[in-house]
């Protein structure tokens, strides 16, 4: 693979971001996470923990020189896989552990809520779902994600608002299990993983899928039977103007 690692410890696989600077999702960075994720499903593995070698950085979300020149037809398939990713870590039989351990904005925030649990890095760091910021309507998973995660009132503030969160106010809504130093993200995100992959396998995971159905999660309301109307709302007018200043502003 070219722009992620995987690693085991011990009963447990990490998945580790790395590409370029900031970790840009791109169509051939979510394939292989896809095939990282499909490896995790066999008995040997217990859990996972997604993590980043990016200094400073878990993920800064799609790559705007390469996803935002993606036609309709290109978008569809990619925004199409890019479900498939979230939704394969968040229904995941097993506890999925996300080593955040910097910034980590639109895509990447969603890589890491899909995930059971959350430890963070202390300092100058922000989480945002700011989709909203740049006209762009989020699939109803993001809002059932984030509702499970920190409550109705919480989500409303991390989507409609779009706004970057520290992570003591993280922390405080309880979207971080913990915050550390950087530099004890990973090991403590490991340590969180052995604990929650300690419990019954069977059980943990039948308790988990109860969580996801009673918050709205199923395969059978996968985020895909929306994908066209995301894919309109990513080509109006607003958002193509949102998403051009974004560019230009990043190329000056």
């Amino acid at each position: 693979m070219e722009f992620i690692t995987t690693n085991r410890d011990h009963e447990l696989l990490i998945v580790t971001l790395g590409r370029a600077k900031a970790n840009p999702l791109n169509a051939a960075m979510v394939e292989e996470l896809i095939a990282a994720l499909e490896s995790a499903t066999g008995d040997d593995v217990r859990g996972v923990v997604l993590a980043s070698d990016r200094p400073k950085f878990f993920s800064s979300g799609f790559d705007v020189s390469e996803v935002f020149q993606y036609d309709r037809e290109r978008m569809t398939e990619f925004f199409g896989r890019f479900i498939n990713l979230y939704e394969s870590i968040l229904l995941l039989p097993k506890p999925v552990v996300a080593a955040v351990s910097g910034h980590a904005y639109a895509g990447g925030a969603v890589l890491a809520l899909a995930c059971d649990s959350r430890i963070m890095a202390e300092g100058e760091f922000g989480f945002a779902l700011n989709e909203v910021n740049l006209g762009v309507v989020v699939p109803s998973g993001f809002i059932r994600m984030a509702t499970a995660a920190v409550g109705a009132r919480n989500a409303r503030e991390i989507i409609l608002e779009g706004k970057p969160l520290s992570p003591a106010r993280a922390l405080e809504m309880g979207l971080a299990d913990s915050v550390v130093k950087p530099e004890a993200v990973l090991d403590r995100a490991i340590a969180r993983a052995r604990e929650l992959a300690a419990k019954p396998p069977m059980a943990f995971g039948a308790v988990k899928r109860l969580f996801l159905e009673a918050s709205g999660h199923s395969a059978a309301f996968s985020d895909r039977l929306t994908l066209s109307q995301f894919v309109e709302h990513w080509f109006s007018p607003e958002a193509t103007e949102r998403k051009e200043a974004l560019i230009q502003s990043l190329r000056r």
